[in-house]
C-alpha cells in the first residue's frame, strides 16, 4: 500500500493520505497541477482575502477566514522550499498592491520594501508548515497548543516590525477592523496586538473545523453527535466571545465633557517647495484658516510641514494669522534649532499674544530614505534614484507635550503630537498618554501618494491608538483623512466635501468631547505597554519546543 489514511479519531486525523518514501511516476498534467494549481490557489486566495480586509476596501470580515486556503494547501505537506517561495512571492504581490500608492514616490523602493515585508510573513508560513503535521496528527491538546503558538508567532512578528531601523509596521492585521470597534475594545489592556492574535487564532480554529468536517465526509466511520464533535470550533467561538466581551460588558458610555472646539485646515498643497509656490501656499493657508475661524474654534490645526519655509525663520505671517483670528494655531512645520545647524519635522504652537512658542515637538521616528539616510547604507551608489528624494532631518529626543488654553472651557489641554507615520508605532502614543496628554494630534501629509487608499489606511491606525490609550485622536492631513476619533474608536467626524470625499481642499470645525471616566485615568496598556507581545514571544518559543518533541512519522502499511 503506497498511501495510508489514518482513522479520524476526535477530529485530529490528517486530511490527506501521506506518501511513503518510494516515488511514483508523475504525469505532466499531474505535475503541473501539483506545482502550480495548489500554490497559486493558496497564495491568491489567502492574500486576496487579506487585501479585501484592509482599507480602502470594505470587507473586514474576510480577515476571519483569510488563512484557510493557505492552511488547506499546507495540509498537503509541500516542501519547505515550496512553502517559502510561494508565500514570499504572493506576499510580495500583496504588499505591492496594498502599498501601490507608494509608487508615486519610488517604484523600486516599493518593490524592495514589499519584498522585505513579505519575508516576515513567509517566515510565519514556514513555521506553520513545520507545526501543521504535528497538529493534524495530534490530540486536541496538541492542536490547541499549535494554534496558540502560531497566533503568538504572528503577533510577535508584527511587533518585531516596529523595532528596527527599516521596520515598517504598516497595516498589522488588527487595522483591518478599524471600522468595527466592537471587536477592538480589548486593545485597552493588551494593545492592538491582541486583535491580531485573536484573528489568527480564529482562522486556525475555523480551518481545523473545516478539516474535521471534510475528513468525516470522506471517512465516515462514526455517526451521531459525538462523532461529529470538534472542540476546535467551540474554542474559536469562546475566543470570539472573549474578544467581544469588553464592548458588551461596558453597559454605559459614561458622562462626557466638552474638550475643545477644533478647527481643521486641509489645504491640499502639492509641490510645496517648488520655486514660485510659496506665496500661493501661504495665501491658501491664510484663506482656509480665516474660513475655519468663523466658527470660533478654540484651536486651529494645520497639517504636517504646511509652511513653505522653516517656521522658526519665517514666522511673521503665521503669527499675523493667529493674531488676526485671535485663535491659537497648532502648526505642522519644519523648524530649525537655535544654532540653525539642525532641521526638524515639528509641531509648533502659535499664540495670538506670544506668537511662536520657542518649544516645539520634533518627530522622533524619521522615515528611512525619506527624511534621512541610515549611515550603514549611505554608501550605496545611485541611492537617490532607488528611493526618491531624501531629506536631511534630525530626530527629536523626547515626548514633549504642548499645552494650550481653551477659551470656551477656560481650561488647559495637554496635547501629544504624532507626525507623519508616527501613529503606526503604538509605543509613541502610549508614552504621550502615560505623560498625561488629554488628546493626541496626528498631523500628516499623504498628498504625496495620490488618492488610492493611503489616507484611509493611515487613519485606520489612529483608531487603535485611541482605544489603546482611551484618548481622543484628532487628525489633520494635507489632503485627508482629517477629523477626530473618540476613545472607543468611533469615527466621530470627518472632513468631507459635498460629494463625500476626503480628498479636497477645505476647512471644518467640530466639537470634540471626552469621557470623564478617562480624564485622570490611564489604561492598562498605557501603563504597562507591549507586555502581551513579550508574552507571545515566550509562548512561541515554549510551544515550538514542546511541539518539537512530537515527530510526524506515518505508519507504513
Amino acid at each position: 500500500m503506497l498511501f495510508r489514511l489514518v482513522r479520524p479519531d476526535n477530529c485530529h486525523t490528517p486530511l490527506l493520505a501521506v506518501p511513503k518514501k518510494q516515488k511514483l511516476p508523475v504525469l505532466p498534467g499531474e505535475l503541473s497541477l501539483r506545482i502550480l494549481w495548489g500554490p497559486a490557489t493558496a497564495g491568491l486566495l489567502t492574500f486576496g482575502l487579506l487585501l479585501l480586509a484592509f482599507p480602502p476596501h470594505d470587507a473586514p470580515e474576510t480577515a476571519y477566514v483569510f488563512l484557510v486556503p493557505a492552511l488547506c494547501w499546507l495540509s498537503f505537506l509541500p516542501s519547505f522550499r515550496a512553502t517559502f517561495i510561494t508565500f514570499l512571492f504572493f506576499g510580495w504581490l500583496f504588499y505591492m498592491t496594498l502599498l501601490w500608492w507608494l509608487r508615486h514616490v519610488t517604484l523600486p523602493g516599493l518593490a524592495i520594501g514589499s519584498l522585505l515585508l513579505s519575508t516576515y510573513l513567509a517566515l510565519w508560513f514556514l513555521l506553520a508548515r513545520w507545526i501543521l503535521p504535528k497538529a493534524l496528527d495530534g490530540s486536541f491538546g496538541i492542536r490547541l497548543l499549535s494554534m496558540l503558538t502560531l497566533a503568538s508567532a504572528w503577533t510577535f512578528i508584527e511587533w518585531a516590525r516596529c523595532q528596527f531601523t527599516l521596520g515598517f509596521p504598516w497595516c498589522p492585521l488588527s487595522v483591518s477592523q478599524w471600522q468595527r470597534p466592537v471587536i477592538l475594545q480589548g486593545a485597552e489592556w493588551l494593545g492592538g496586538w491582541w486583535v491580531s492574535f485573536f484573528l489568527v487564532f480564529f482562522n486556525l480554529c475555523i480551518a481545523s473545523y473545516l478539516h474535521h468536517l471534510l475528513v468525516r465526509r470522506l471517512q465516515s466511520r462514526r455517526g451521531g453527535i459525538i462523532g461529529s464533535f470538534c472542540p476546535d470550533f467551540y474554542v474559536g467561538l469562546l475566543m470570539l466571545c472573549v474578544a467581544l466581551a469588553p464592548f458588551f460588558l461596558k453597559t454605559h458610555e459614561g458622562d462626557s465633557q466638552r474638550l475643545l472646539r477644533a478647527g481643521f485646515v486641509q489645504p491640499y498643497l502639492v509641490e510645496k517647495w517648488k520655486p514660485g509656490k510659496a506665496t500661493i501656499h501661504k495665501n491658501t493657508l491664510r484663506k482656509l484658516t480665516l474660513m475655519a475661524s468663523a466658527a470660533r474654534p478654540d484651536l486651529i490645526f494645520w497639517p504636517e510641514a504646511s509652511t513653505p519655509y522653516a517656521v522658526t525663520e519665517d514666522k511673521a505671517w503665521v503669527e499675523s494669522i493667529s493674531k488676526r483670528t485671535n485663535i491659537p494655531l497648532l502648526v505642522g512645520a519644519v523648524a530649525k534649532s537655535p544654532s540653525k545647524t539642525s532641521s526638524y519635522n515639528a509641531v509648533c504652537l502659535v499664540n495670538p499674544d506670544q506668537g511662536l512658542d520657542s518649544g516645539f515637538y520634533a518627530k522622533r521616528i524619521l522615515v528611512p530614505f525619506g527624511e534621512y539616510v541610515p549611515d550603514a547604507l549611505a554608501w550605496l551608489p545611485g541611492l537617490d534614484k532607488l528611493v526618491g528624494p531624501t531629506g536631511s532631518f534630525e530626530a527629536g529626543g523626547d515626548s514633549r507635550l504642548l499645552e494650550v488654553e481653551m477659551n470656551s472651557t477656560k481650561s488647559h489641554a495637554r496635547i501629544g503630537s504624532l507626525i507623519c507615520y508616527e501613529d503606526i508605532f503604538p509605543s509613541l502614543a502610549r508614552r504621550f498618554a502615560a505623560d498625561g496628554a488629554d488628546f493626541l494630534f496626528v498631523c500628516t501629509n499623504n498628498a504625496w501618494f495620490g488618492e488610492e487608499g493611503c489616507a484611509e489606511q493611515h487613519a485606520a491606525h489612529s483608531v487603535l491608538r485611541a482605544i489603546e490609550n482611551r484618548r481622543p485622536v484628532l487628525r489633520c492631513g494635507n489632503a485627508g483623512w482629517s477629523g477626530w476619533i473618540d476613545e472607543r474608536g468611533n469615527l466621530r467626524a470627518t472632513v468631507l466635501d459635498e460629494e463625500g470625499s476626503i480628498y479636497f481642499k477645505g476647512a471644518a470645525t467640530f466639537e470634540v468631547s471626552r469621557s470623564k471616566e478617562w480624564t485622570e485615568n490611564f489604561t492598562f496598556y498605557s501603563r504597562h505597554g507591549d507586555f502581551f507581545a513579550y508574552l507571545c514571544l515566550g509562548l512561541t518559543v515554549l510551544g515550538s519546543v514542546v511541539l518539537g518533541k512530537f515527530s510526524f512519522a506515518p505508519n507504513p502499511s
